[in-house]
C-alpha cells in the first residue's frame, strides 16, 4: 500500500514499534527529500470518513 500523503510505499517508511495511528505501524518516510512525517494508510482514512 502507498501512503496517502506522500504516495511512497509503506516499505519506504520507518518502522515504528509503538505504532501511532497506522495499522501497519510505520512512521516517517525515509526517501531523501520527502517531508512526510507519518504514514497515512487507506484504512485509517476510511475510519475517519465513517465517523
Amino acid at each position: 500500500m502507498n501512503c496517502l500523503k506522500c504516495f511512497h510505499p509503506h516499505q519506504a517508511h520507518e518502522f515504528n514499534k509503538g505504532g501511532e495511528n497506522s495499522l501497519l505501524r510505520v512512521g516517517r518516510c525515509l526517501v531523501p527529500e520527502c517531508e512526510c512525517h507519518q504514514y497515512i494508510d487507506k484504512i485509517e482514512r476510511i475510519d475517519e470518513d465513517l465517523l
